[in-house]
């Protein structure tokens, strides 16, 4: 699905000009049709990714690593808790 550059700007709460900044960077890639751009849903959620690490402190590029390739660290399973047959 894709989405007109205004309801992308609506919907991130950036400017006009920090988006072009991402798409001049390559972070995101506007299609032009008939006189207006487009951007898809898959650049929107991954943007959206992007801005909220950026929030908690992360640079752009480790913004970027972190939405682009996430860690897969297992977490380790809770050790199971035996039942003990005292009482019956």
């Amino acid at each position: 699905m894709y989405f007109p550059a205004e309801h992308f700007l609506d919907k991130l709460q950036i400017s006009a000009e920090e988006l072009s900044d991402f798409e001049q960077r390559g972070i995101v890639k506007g299609v032009a049709r008939a006189g207006r751009v487009f951007y898809s849903s898959r650049d929107l959620y991954r943007l959206k990714g992007i801005l909220l690490f950026m929030t908690r402190g992360l640079t752009l590029e480790e913004a970027q690593r972190r939405v682009d390739h996430p860690t897969t660290k297992e977490i380790p399973a809770a050790p199971s808790v035996a039942k003990t047959g005292g009482g019956e």
